[in-house]
C-alpha cells in the first residue's frame, strides 16, 4: 500500500481539489463586498431617475404656463396669502389653482365646474366663490380660464396622465380637488414644522407643486414654480452642531433646473 504525504497530493492523485477555509471566507468577502457596491449603484441610479423626472414634469408645467401666459397675457394667478400685518403665509404656494387654470372650467352664475372639482363620491361639483376662498384665497374672484361654453376653454396640459394629479379635501370635507403632484414624495414630515408653514408634507405621496407669480424671490418678474421632495437616504431626521434636521431636495425653474439640497432645523 502506497500512502502520500500531504492531502495536496492526494488530491492531485484523486483528480478533485478542495477550498480551504481561509480561500471560502476570502470568496464570501468577496461576494459581499459586490452585493453592497450593487445596492450602491442601483440607490444612485434610483435617485437620478427621480431628479429626471422632477426635471421632465418640471418641463412640462414651465411649458404649459408659457402658453397660458402667451393666450391671457399674464401668468395664473397664485395663492400667496398674507396674514394681518400683510406678510406673506408660508406654504400657502403648496396649495394653487393651476389645475384649474391650465386646463380651464365652465362657470355658470359665478360657479366652477371641472372635471377636477368634484365631491368625496366622485360627482361633479359647482364651487362657488364662497367655497373657493379657503381653498385658493385670492382665486375667489374667479378663474381666469373659464367660459359658459366648453369650446371656449383652453387645455394647456394637453394629454396631461391622470397618475400626476394628486387629491385634497377641503376644511369640511364636501369637496375634493386635483392638484399638481411631484412624482416624488414630500419631505419627511415633522409636527415641530408645522408652524413655520410646512404642514403640507403631511400629504405624502400627494406632494404639490409651488407656485409664486405675486412675489418671485429666483424669478424676479416672473413667476416661481418648484419641487420639495426627499429621496430614499432622507427620510430621516438627522443632527449636526446646529442641531435637528430634515434634509431634502428643492428643483425650482431657475439655475438650471439643477437639484439643490436644503436644511430644515426644528
Amino acid at each position: 500500500m502506497r500512502f502520500y504525504k500531504t492531502d495536496k497530493n492526494l488530491l492531485e492523485r484523486s483528480g478533485r481539489w478542495a477550498f480551504t477555509m481561509i480561500e471560502l471566507l476570502v470568496v464570501i468577502s468577496l461576494i459581499g463586498l459586490i452585493a453592497g457596491m450593487m445596492i450602491g449603484l442601483s440607490s444612485l441610479v434610483s435617485s437620478k431617475m427621480r431628479i429626471a423626472r422632477v426635471q421632465g414634469e418640471l418641463s412640462h408645467l414651465v411649458s404649459a404656463i408659457e402658453l397660458y401666459k402667451d393666450r391671457y397675457k399674464v401668468y395664473p394667478p397664485d395663492n400667496q396669502m398674507k396674514d394681518a400685518n400683510g406678510y406673506p403665509v408660508p406654504g400657502s404656494s403648496a396649495t394653487n389653482q393651476l389645475v384649474l387654470e391650465l386646463t380651464g372650467c365652465l362657470v355658470t352664475n359665478n360657479a366652477f365646474s371641472s372635471p377636477y372639482i368634484r365631491t368625496p363620491s366622485g360627482d361633479f361639483h359647482l364651487l362657488t366663490s364662497a367655497e373657493m376662498k379657503p381653498i385658493f384665497g385670492n382665486a375667489a374672484d374667479g378663474i381666469l380660464n373659464a367660459s359658459e361654453r366648453n369650446a371656449r376653454v383652453r387645455n394647456f396640459l394637453g394629454s396631461y396622465s391622470q397618475r400626476k394629479f394628486g387629491r385634497l379635501t377641503n376644511a369640511n370635507r364636501s369637496v375634493t380637488f386635483d392638484i399638481l403632484r411631484v412624482p416624488v414624495n414630500a419631505p419627511l414630515h415633522q409636527a415641530a414644522l408645522d408652524n413655520r408653514g410646512k404642514a403640507w408634507r403631511k400629504m405624502g405621496v400627494n406632494n404639490p407643486w409651488h407656485y409664486n407669480m405675486s412675489d418671485p424671490t429666483n424669478n424676479p418678474g416672473k413667476y416661481d414654480l418648484w419641487a420639495e421632495f426627499q429621496l430614499s437616504r432622507q427620510n430621516m431626521v438627522k443632527q449636526d452642531n446646529q442641531g435637528r434636521y430634515v434634509e431634502y431636495y428643492v428643483i425650482g425653474n431657475w439655475n438650471g433646473m439643477k437639484p439643490e439640497v436644503r436644511k430644515d432645523y426644528f
